[in-house]
């Protein structure tokens, strides 16, 4: 058996394939109708006639395998498609009656010698970059012959010139409004630790010198920065469910009231502007827990808990009661901890900055920025400049619902070609002006739908777009690109 690739020039050359005989080089297989052709979808279109030539013999109980090959000027890459089976009359019959054909053949053929064969050839694949450039190429092998030998002429590759247009996008960038005060907060949670219905806050029971530090840390970070004022402390104390409701309203209110002082005892900061308030028992917070988990008797606790009995005892203890407590034990000992704890909010204010403080203060602590102050910054620097995309980056993640912040995210991502990041951000937008919509049709003619490209920017053209027009003139020359290919 004989195994040897032919490069497909403007014809392909492979010998008689005859056990009888030695073989001479002929023209014996030709390549006709070649058709290359890259759809808008990313599909890759290989078509071609293979002829076989009157001169070709193939005795009755051999068969030729006619394999086409795609393989990457380098040659890292290569894809094998399916084969071409040229049988011979009485191994045809054979395979037939055990059964044996191929399965994955893209054609059988029965040879009929000194007669001339056409076989139609048409292959799709997704198209892959390094398919640019690439050289296709047959690979034959002869079956039931171990004398048979095939020789080769020299030829010229075939390669694929596949480098598709590329989409120039026009797109804009809204300038977002100056914030007239600069409103920010920090937020954490304290789990302080009080022995039995105590409000009093002892730094050394415990774990409470670490979540007191976590507590100052906070503060700190705004009250130590020049350019910041507190405007505001907000505390909710929250108790967990077990013992007595009215208790533990009491508990959550005296526990948040202590957090007050202590505050008030380590920073010289106004009392009025640390505001206390409490939930009693946080049955909100337990139903999230036991909904996340897969605790047993889940569905039951969880019926109690979204019932209308307003008797908060009565619930626990509906609790209590399943299969002897034991669900019970699991909420006491995992869950309530969790619940016992105050939420804090620091309220401050940021003054305004100027473009060259915003270049030192995007880099430490974004979030003093307002995304006017980041988009002065963005202006700049050039546009699709690492320094340019890395300003509207961090204002998405800064502001991540903000519409603005994800328009001009979605720009971004589309001029650098990373269309799921920027499909990801026009998802959170409404269609209700003509830069999304530009951008939604920009998104769909770099993926490849034509026509539902169109129809986005026809409709932003049509309500003022500038980048709408300029890239209905680019969906045109996509529209229309073809796919070149050359013998080299």
């Amino acid at each position: 058996m004989k195994y040897l690739i032919y490069v497909m020039s403007l014809c392909f050359c492979l010998m008689a394939v005859d056990a009888r005989a030695e073989y001479t080089d002929q023209n014996l297989f030709k390549i006709a109708k070649k058709t290359f052709s890259l759809n808008a979808d990313g599909t890759l279109v290989i078509g071609m006639d293979v002829v076989v030539g009157e001169d070709v013999k193939l005795s009755s109980d051999r068969y030729l395998t006619i394999v086409p090959v795609l393989e990457s000027a380098d040659n890292k890459h290569s894809v094998t498609f399916p084969s071409v089976y040229l049988f011979g009359r009485r191994r045809e019959i054979s395979q037939r009656r055990t059964n044996s054909m191929p399965k994955d053949a893209h054609k059988i053929v029965r040879r009929k010698n000194k007669t001339r064969q056409t076989i139609e050839y048409l292959v799709r694949i997704p198209y892959e970059e390094w398919m640019h450039g690439a050289d296709l190429s047959l690979a034959t092998e002869v079956h039931g012959c171990a004398k048979c030998r095939l020789s080769q002429d020299d030829m010229n590759l075939m390669t694929l010139h596949t480098e598709r247009y590329k989409v120039s996008p026009s797109l804009a960038y809204v300038t977002p409004q100056a914030e007239a005060v600069k409103n920010r907060s920090e937020e954490g949670k304290a789990y302080l630790d009080f022995p039995v219905n105590q409000i009093i806050i002892e730094p050394e029971f415990r774990n409470n010198r670490n979540e007191l530090a976590k507590i100052r840390a906070t503060v700190d970070l705004v009250r130590n920065d020049k350019n910041s004022t507190i405007t505001g402390i907000t505390i909710i104390g929250h108790a967990s469910p077990e013992g007595e409701y009215s208790r533990n309203a009491y508990l959550a209110q005296g526990r948040a009231e202590a957090m007050k002082k202590y505050i008030l005892g380590y920073y010289d900061i106004e009392s009025r502007l640390i505001k206390v308030s409490s939930v009693a028992e946080d049955w909100a917070g337990l139903r999230d827990y036991v909904k996340s988990s897969d605790m047993a008797f889940r569905n039951d606790i969880l019926k109690i808990i979204d019932s209308d009995d307003r008797n908060y005892d009565n619930k626990e203890m509906c609790i209590r009661m399943i299969d002897e407590g034991k669900p019970y034990e699991l909420l006491f000992r995992k869950i309530y901890p969790a619940l016992r704890r105050s939420d804090y909010v620091v309220t401050y204010v940021v003054r305004d900055f100027s473009v060259e403080e915003v270049r030192e203060i995007i880099k430490r602590r974004p979030q003093l920025l307002s995304l006017e102050e980041m988009y002065r910054l963005a202006q700049t620097y050039e546009k699709g400049s690492d320094d340019f995309n890395d300003v509207f980056d961090i204002a998405v993640r800064m502001f991540p619902e903000d519409e603005t912040a994800n328009i001009n995210a979605s720009s971004m991502e589309l001029q650098r070609g990373n269309l799921k990041q920027a499909e990801k951000y026009l998802a959170k937008l409404g269609l209700n002006n003509h830069i999304v919509i530009n951008n939604m049709g920009l998104l769909k003619l770099m993926q490849g739908n034509l026509d539902e490209a169109k129809l986005y920017l026809e409709k932003a053209r049509d309500m003022g777009s500038q980048e709408a027009a300029a890239n209905l003139i680019e969906l045109e020359k996509k529209r229309t690109d073809n796919l070149k290919f050359s013998d080299e």
